[in-house]
């Protein structure tokens, strides 16, 4: 028989819950107290905003209407303008959220000493960086990279843009370059958890680590006939060697020694002939202190209390008259590349210039290079750059082409034809323009300290510019300065603008290197590009 329930149990406490009794006064103290909970933050919020003369954020919520209409507006049918105003709100919501987080007062008051105490007592990390063994640091999209699924994986690509694939996007950049009478050579360079995983856990297998697909992607290039360096294999017979870790304790980039073995290994591969006269060499080594992206990404309020200055010693290559090596457009071989390329030659990556991979493909070789990289950038930026600029490959016969590992699996690998070069008619004007037009678009920087770069340059799609000539174009200004997002975050789509501009081709061999982010669609394919240096502001 089931048992049976004892009804006076319930009864007496349905009684008791039924019998309490709150006070009036308790009622209204706890009424106010959730009230200025809830309230408090958003009201310091506006207050700051306010007492600075600046519109406050929150409002900016009214905007998604008229970008919503604008959107539908110009759609073609019914069913693209649902299509268009659901993009328009989705991606409105979301800038709207992130500039919220970003612009609070309580995140860049409070976070960094929360993160402080979290890492120094608790021994956590936070959603990018993960602490590891002995003090050092590790990237979350490089764990991701090697613990996640296999980035050629049919279930996992079905999911995902069509742009996720790297292999089509590979493969017509060798079919370009192949019709020009140009040889493609890809350079993946391992992230830190494949070379050095003992560090991230005690429980981490000293064997090779590598996403399940890395395998099934070399064998696609063989079958396809596209050559490539194994940097992964070359870094760990380094380490085998030498006995010391491939990469910086607390950045997500390679050792100079590392970078330069991984260097002599292009050099092995290309195998061309060098001059007997030797053009460039190493100087005097020099030492250089600093904390890497990955202490910079973790917004600590006191990051010296925790991380010492960690020391690399880079050696800068020279040419025969002593002075720094340069990259030279008239050169044979091409590289294009990221931050792995840039990490010992772009001063504001706080490692050092003149001693990066370029720099010591060139000294192997015996041979002066051509270089376009950037920052976050080898999955597509560098491919685009060199689209909007073909004539770089006038006189080419080798491409370099390096990425980091982990864009196999995260990067937007677009195919991007090559277009044919245009002749130069005349030389462009390099003059300062006005620009009055209005913002169709524009990218926005990430949240400060969630990638490991402290600058970032944005992109705007300006229409309707005054005198017509160009209609459009795209303006590239700084998102972002030593991780503080510039005033570029408060314009938005609709806003009338005047931008005191230059070309780009003007200041790219100063700015071109810089982490960018760049427009999607029609509009990134747009000939007319300036920059301006100035944060505009939108017209009343």
């Amino acid at each position: 028989m089931p048992p049976k329930i004892d009804n006076s149990r319930e009864e007496a406490a349905e009684r008791e819950v039924g019998a309490t009794t709150i006070s009036s006064r308790l009622k209204r103290w706890v009424v106010l107290a959730f009230l200025f909970t809830l309230l408090s933050v958003p009201l310091i919020q506006m207050g700051i905003e306010y007492s600075a003369r600046e519109w406050p954020r929150c409002f900016d919520i009214f905007r998604v209407i008229p970008n919503a209409a604008n959107a539908f507006a110009e759609s073609t049918s019914l069913a693209s303008g649902v299509s268009a105003v659901n993009e328009s709100f989705k991606r409105d919501f979301k800038n709207y959220e992130k500039a919220l987080e970003e612009e609070s007062f309580l995140m860049r008051h409070a976070l960094p000493t929360a993160q402080y105490l979290a890492l120094r007592y608790l021994g956590l990390g936070n959603e990018k960086v993960y602490p590891g063994r002995g003090g050092w640091l590790f990237y979350r999209p490089d764990v991701d990279y090697v613990a996640g699924p296999g980035f050629l994986d049919p279930a996992e690509l079905r999911h995902r843009p069509k742009s996720a694939n790297p292999l089509p996007a590979l493969i017509r950049f060798r079919d370009d370059l192949a019709a020009r009478g140009i040889r493609l050579i890809l350079l993946p360079v391992p992230v830190k958890p494949l070379i050095d995983p003992e560090y991230l856990s005690g429980s981490a297998p000293r064997e090779a680590f590598q996403n399940r697909s890395f395998g099934d992607f070399l064998a696609e290039l063989k079958k396809n006939g596209i050559e490539f360096v194994d940097a992964s294999q070359a870094m760990r017979d380094e380490k085998q060697s030498s006995g010391r870790p491939q990469f910086l304790k607390t950045d997500s980039h390679w050792t100079p020694p590392a970078m330069e073995y991984v260097a002599s290994q292009v050099a092995k591969k290309i195998q061309v002939a060098s001059s007997s006269k030797a053009k460039w060499s190493r100087s005097d080594p020099i030492a250089i202190r600093n904390h890497g992206d990955l202490v910079a990404m973790l917004r600590l309020s006191d990051p010296a209390a925790i991380f010492p200055l960690e020391e690399a010693t880079i050696s800068p290559v020279v040419g025969s008259d002593g002075t720094g090596w340069f990259p030279d457009p008239s050169a044979e071989i091409l590289l294009l590349g990221d931050s792995f390329t840039n990490i010992y030659s772009l001063h504001d990556l706080g490692w050092g210039t003149g001693a990066g991979l370029a720099e010591h493909i060139s000294l192997a070789l015996q041979k002066p290079l051509d270089r376009i990289a950037v920052n976050a950038g080898g999955a597509t930026t560098t491919r685009q750059t060199l689209a909007r600029s073909p004539e770089r490959l006038e006189g080419k016969k080798i491409v370099i082409y390096e990425f980091a590992m982990r864009d196999l699996a995260s990067g937007d690998w677009k195919v991007l034809p090559l277009p044919e070069a245009k002749p130069l008619v005349e030389k462009p004007n390099l003059a300062k323009t006005v620009l009055v037009g209005t913002i169709k678009d524009i990218t926005r920087p990430p949240q400060p300290g969630s990638v490991p770069y402290k600058d970032l340059i944005v992109c705007i799609h300006l229409t309707d510019i005054e005198g017509g000539s160009p209609a459009e174009g795209l303006v590239f200004l700084h998102g972002m300065k030593n991780n503080i997002p510039t005033a570029a975050t408060s314009l938005n789509p609709g806003d009338r603008i005047r931008v005191q501009s230059v070309p780009w081709i003007s200041v790219e061999d100063k700015y071109g290197a810089i982490n960018r982010k760049e427009l999607t669609g029609p509009a990134a394919e747009l000939e007319d590009i300036f920059w301006s240096e100035e944060i505009p502001e939108a017209e009343q």
